[in-house]
């Protein structure tokens, strides 16, 4: 733990102190390195910087108006938010939560409605993750995504793994037939268009097609988890736009309040609403169905805000600079790659990752060096990560990548 701190670790170890006292525009003030360039956007979510100025004006106006959507609880702000999400995304309802853990945790919760509404009970429900893949720290997602305890999870098809794209997929397939055998069912497939956590490592596409389409002819909902790839990360709205297959199920989070307020959606399609009028017709009472009640959930400020967002992204074209700028950042990190402490460089828009030799190398050595050189960065695992906000200027992206470079060359 931080020396004299009262608050628990929130992941893993903390003994090295890294204090953030403030920040403004992609700069942030630390006590132990002084000024920074974030180039991790927090943790991927300032896309618009600290302190934007109109979210701080829609903080002013709609700030303190407190109320949150429960039983006939409802806004203006909340309602015209998911009518433009659900528009955005083709889907036809949403469920708001705060975080993206509790999204993904939202669409279990509607993955097993819809199948208890086929006559399936929950007990015989289970769900397929990837191995490696993270779907929040709430609920029941932890235990789905934890291959020691979900029989069910496959492996992931990256690395050297994608040229055995076709025994996974067999390999999926051969579970839902040992689930099927032990009366269970899968009921959704959770993943990430990119896995995050993962290191940006994106998912064949091939791959992801061919589960969509043995899960399509087995009834098991597409569960995409956009949380740290949607509301243009990754250079369209949704990763999932990229694909020739539609999820069922969406979860998003992070980008959409620009780590303002906390925000996070789950969007179906609609046949989660006709399982919820069918469980109606089998007598389930709509209490029963909807225990969906949480403080500051769909709150005025947070949707106003999430609004603002989503037209400043419109206004000033930045979804469209993301896929330039991220090019860009690309064209320059291939540039280092040839560096014998690298691995691969990948990743699509702003959502890159530098694969260096090992965990040590990423954590002990560059992020220090990285801030002692003026730059935040994070390390997932052995991946250094360029997550930075959408208004990244392509002098910031030369000054990671020379900097980068620089410290990389004297290990």
């Amino acid at each position: 733990m931080i020396p004299d701190s009262y608050i628990a670790p929130q992941f893993g170890e903390r003994d090295h102190p890294f204090t953030i006292t403030g920040g403004e525009g992609l700069q942030i003030f630390t006590k132990e390195y002084g000024e920074l360039f974030d180039s991790v956007a927090g943790y991927w979510y300032n896309v618009l910087g600290m302190r934007h100025p109109e979210l701080l004006d829609v903080k002013q106006n709609v700030g303190g108006i407190a109320t949150h959507l429960y039983e006939e609880y409802t806004n203006p702000f909340a309602e015209k938010l998911a009518k433009q999400l659900c528009e955005k995304t083709s889907m036809s309802n949403l469920v708001y939560s705060a975080t993206g853990s509790m999204a993904n945790e939202n669409a279990r919760k509607e993955a097993v409605h819809y199948h208890e509404a086929k006559g399936i009970s929950s007990e015989q429900l289970v769900f397929v993750t990837i191995h490696g893949s993270y779907h929040g720290s709430v609920g029941e997602m932890l235990k789905w995504i934890d291959p020691k305890q979900n029989p069910y999870s496959i492996e992931e098809p990256i690395y050297e793994k994608t040229e055995h794209v076709e025994e996974i997929v067999e390999n999926y397939k051969e579970n839902i037939e040992n689930a099927n055998s032990k009366g269970k069912t899968i009921a959704g497939f959770f993943y990430e268009p990119i896995m995050g956590v993962r290191g940006a490592v994106p998912l064949p596409h091939n791959y992801l097609e061919k589960i969509a389409e043995l899960s399509r002819k087995n009834d098991i909902l597409m569960i995409a988890d956009e949380v740290t790839t949607g509301i243009g990360r990754t250079g369209t709205f949704l990763c999932s736009e990229n694909f020739n297959f539609k999820p069922d199920i969406i979860c998003i989070g992070k980008a959409i309040s620009a780590g303002h307020y906390p925000v996070a959606a789950t969007l179906f399609n609609q046949k989660i609403i006709d399982s919820w009028n069918e469980l109606e017709k089998m007598g389930q009472p709509y209490s029963q169905i909807h225990r969906r009640g949480n403080s500051l959930v769909g709150t005025q400020e947070g949707s106003a805000i999430s609004l603002k967002v989503l037209e400043i992204l419109e206004r000033d074209n930045l979804i469209d600079e993301v896929n330039e700028k991220g090019k860009y950042a690309m064209d320059k990190l291939k540039e280092i790659e040839q560096n014998s402490n690298i691995r691969e460089i990948r990743g699509k828009g702003l959502l890159i990752g530098i694969d260096v030799l090992n965990s040590d190398l990423a954590k002990n050595y560059i992020t220090p060096e990285m801030r002692n050189h003026g730059i935040n960065i994070l390390s997932e695992g052995r991946v250094v990560m360029f997550n930075p906000s959408y208004l990244v200027s392509r002098e910031q992206i030369d000054q990671y990548v020379n900097t980068l470079n620089n410290i990389l060359s004297k290990y």
